[in-house]
Formats: C-alpha cells, sequence, structure tokens
C-alpha cells in the first residue's frame, strides 16, 4: 500500500489546535502500530481515522462523566436523572474497543495443557481408581 495520508484535523476540528494536535498523535500511533503488526490497508486507514476522531471525543468527555458519575441531582427539584456524558463516554469507549478488534484482531489466551490429573489416594484401591469417576 502506498504511504496513508494524514486527514486534515485543523478543518475536521474546525479550529480547536488542542483536539487537532491529539488527533494528529493518535493516527500516527495507531498507523506505526498497523504497519509493525503489517496490517496497513485502506480499510484500516479509514479505522485509523475514525479512531482518532473518537478518541479525542473520548479524552475530552471522559475526565467530566467520571466525576459527575452516572446519576445527576437535579439543582432545581433534587431528583435525580441520567448523566448524559457518562453515555456518551461508555459508548465511545466501546466504539474505540470495535475498531482496535476490527484493526488489530482479538487477543487470544494463551493455551492451556490440560485438566491435571487428580492424586491417587489410598482408597482408590478398593474403589476402582482415582475417585471412581465421581465429580468432586
Amino acid at each position: 500500500m502506498t504511504k496513508p495520508r494524514q486527514p486534515m484535523y485543523g478543518r475536521i476540528f474546525g479550529g480547536d489546535d488542542e483536539k487537532a494536535e491529539l488527533a494528529k498523535l493518535v493516527w500516527h500511533e495507531v498507523i506505526d502500530d498497523l504497519r509493525a503488526a503489517d496490517a496497513l490497508s485502506a480499510a484500516n486507514v479509514a479505522r485509523a481515522d475514525r479512531y482518532a476522531r473518537a478518541r479525542v471525543e473520548y479524552e475530552e468527555i471522559q475526565p467530566s462523566a467520571m466525576a459527575e458519575g452516572a446519576v445527576k441531582v437535579s439543582e432545581a427539584t433534587g431528583g435525580e436523572y441520567f448523566n448524559y456524558n457518562w453515555s456518551a463516554a461508555e459508548k465511545l469507549g466501546d466504539r474505540l474497543l470495535k475498531l482496535e478488534k476490527a484493526m488489530f484482531g482479538e487477543g487470544q489466551a494463551a493455551k492451556q495443557e490440560g485438566k491435571p490429573k487428580p492424586k491417587q489416594t489410598a482408597a482408590d484401591e478398593f474403589l476402582g481408581g482415582p475417585h471412581n469417576g465421581v465429580r468432586q
């Protein structure tokens, strides 16, 4: 694949330089990781762009959502209501995870050798084997 072109994050984020710089940083990190994993493709470059944009929004929303909690209390009535920033942070986190899985695949756990054999006991001589087929 030819060298991927970085999107114009300065225009995308409407002149918000802090968001644009974070998006550029995230995009370059993801592209470098894709190169290292030999997974650089047109589809993954597009996913890297979506990932960078979502990550910028997540980094902005997540701290306030965690500080406020899932439920807010109305100052006027004292009633409780759902914090929409909390929901947005959760949804963005899920979207980031899906994009990571799509780009890099899902990690596999190391295979285990199998279930260890039960130890022999003195009663096995009379019962006919390790625990006589009885599940412990």
